[in-house]
């Protein structure tokens, strides 16, 4: 039998109530860390009932009566950074493309008259004020003027505008980086998303203007599935590829690939993010829309990654024998 050693008994008390503080250090760090996201997503939820409740709700909109097509639109929203400053580039002039572009989406969907308009609003619709080192400097608007006013209130606008002339409007979100709420890496939920909180404040407002033509699916998933004309589009943000080119095809292709194998039901891959309007064939029955931004002039990419994508937004039509039958390029400079 060992002999009784209390000097190393002794130690190994120390050794065990060292580590039974750490643990408790670690666990008190969690619990704060828990308690202020819950407290973030309540002060988000709550900041967003208070503005909707200044609007007041009008009577239901009805729906246009026409003979429909067997086509169906898909409106590509994406990268509107609302808030970002550059020498062409800020709110008012963000307001002013997103006005005209609408009035011409109009004036294709009056004349195509589709069965039903889609549109996904793929990310970074805000711009943010704490995404990295200086951006409060390069920003013309907090986010809470971003997610709660400006933004919403042209989304709203778009859609409002919209479902004016089709019989039918699906809506559907995913969020972006710059909606997140601190820099990378900081423990944030996904639900604490300032993308998210400008889109449930743009569903409140349409809501409020009476829209009854209109299917909401916003997320706080990474990706959100659209089915048009029975093609599936999967809908992401585009942070999830890495390259820092204008056009990452290389990325683009790993990635679509790999989710193909993972996620059914669909053949269309859009993303945005990169600033950058172009489609293509990744492979056989495998396709990609990657989206620009009403932006222009941004000096970070024109310095750091030598790239100066135009201001442009996307309109496609799709039909159930064809797939995408028509591709309208939306410039808005």
């Amino acid at each position: 039998m060992r002999d009784f050693n209390i000097e190393d008994w002794a130690d190994g008390i120390d050794i065990e109530s060292n580590t039974i503080k750490r643990l408790r250090t670690e666990i008190r760090k969690l619990c704060r860390k828990i308690e202020k996201q819950q407290t973030t997503d309540c002060l988000l939820l709550k900041a967003v009932r208070e503005h909707a409740s200044k609007f007041k709700p009008a009577k239901k909109l009805k729906a246009p009566k026409y003979k429909a097509t067997k086509e169906e639109a898909w409106l590509c929203l994406s990268d509107w950074q609302i808030g970002k400053v550059t020498s062409t580039y800020n709110s008012e002039i963000a307001v002013k493309r997103i006005q005209k572009m609408t009035e011409e989406v109009k004036k294709i969907l009056i004349a195509d008259k589709p069965a039903v308009l889609h549109i996904i609003l793929q990310g970074d619709m805000v711009e943010g004020e704490d995404i990295f080192p200086g951006q409060p400097f390069e920003i013309d608007s907090t986010l809470y003027q971003q997610a709660l006013k400006t933004a919403p209130e042209l989304m709203a606008h778009v859609i409002t505008e919209l479902a004016s002339v089709v019989k039918k409007v699906k809506v559907a979100g995913v969020h972006g980086n710059h909606g997140r709420s601190g820099r990378k890496n900081s423990g944030a939920a996904r639900s604490s998303n300032w993308d998210l909180v400008s889109y449930e404040m743009t569903r409140l407002l349409c809501d409020n203007v009476g829209l009854g033509n209109t299917e909401w699916d916003l997320t706080t998933h990474w990706y959100v599935m659209q089915t048009v004309a029975g093609h599936g589009i999967m809908c992401i943000h585009g942070d999830q590829i890495g390259g820092g080119s204008p056009i990452p095809l290389a990325g683009i292709f790993k990635k679509a690939q790999g989710w193909r194998m993972n996620i059914p039901d669909w053949k269309y891959l859009s993303l945005g993010h990169f600033h950058t309007h172009a489609s293509g064939v990744l492979n056989r029955d495998l396709y990609f829309f990657l989206s620009g931004s009403p932006e222009s002039d941004n000096e970070f990419a024109a310095e750091c990654l030598a790239q100066g994508g135009a201001a442009m937004q996307r309109l496609c039509f799709f039909t159930k024998e064809h797939g995408m039958v028509r591709e309208h390029a939306l410039c808005l400079e």
